[in-house]
């Protein structure tokens, strides 16, 4: 199995989280304070990091009185890149990775698929997760639901045993091949195995 990206070779922790928090929902004005307690660090520890985002065009700021805001540019050439790179490393697909890692050995995969996967999704979007293993819903719902106060949005999962995949598929049952013939945020699992197990019923 392929080692997940693991973006702390790139970019300072501190960085990562600043990126997560403002790439994960790009309409969002933050101000620093209130930045710091969501990251959990000191408000001074993030002032160089924002300024040096800020002048490389990474993100937008804005000054309303003594508060100092700050949100993704959305408009930055970069912008759909960066947010499809913090997607799958610092952002959603790793707070997911973290919660679910106790049950890897129960899981074949989980992918993020629907709008936040296509990147069209609003900050009231659902996530959607599948599932794919030998674990169930009841399972894995507290850490989710810690999943879903960490990221401010909703978790909607959906969980399948290999058998139960499989004969879906066979089926042809219309969610399910919908599912597989879309985009896709592998979260556990090797997305190449899913592929060449499953690729050819996609179509």
């Amino acid at each position: 199995m392929r080692t997940p990206p693991n973006l702390d070779v790139l970019l300072p922790r501190t960085r990562q989280g600043i990126l997560a928090a403002t790439y994960l929902d790009p309409a969002r004005w933050w101000y620093m304070r209130q930045l710091a307690r969501h990251l959990g660090v000191p408000s001074s520890s993030l002032q160089r990091e924002l300024s040096g985002l800020v002048e490389g065009g990474i993100l937008r700021q804005k000054r309303e009185g003594r508060q100092v805001y700050f949100q993704a540019a959305a408009g930055s050439p970069i912008f759909g890149e960066l947010r499809g790179i913090i997607l799958k490393t610092a952002g959603l697909a790793d707070v997911i990775r973290a919660a679910l890692k106790s049950f890897s050995r129960s899981i074949l995969w989980a992918f993020i698929y629907g709008s936040v996967a296509r990147a069209e999704e609003h900050s009231a979007s659902d996530v959607d997760l599948m599932i794919v293993g030998r674990v169930r819903l009841a399972e894995i719902s507290p850490a989710l639901r810690k999943v879903e106060r960490k990221l401010s949005r909703a978790v909607n999962p959906t969980v399948y045993s290999p058998q139960e995949w499989v004969n879906k598929l066979k089926s042809r049952q219309y969610f399910v091949t919908t599912v597989l013939g879309s985009k896709k945020i592998f979260v556990l699992g090797d997305a190449r195995e899913f592929n060449q197990a499953f690729g050819r019923q996609a179509s």
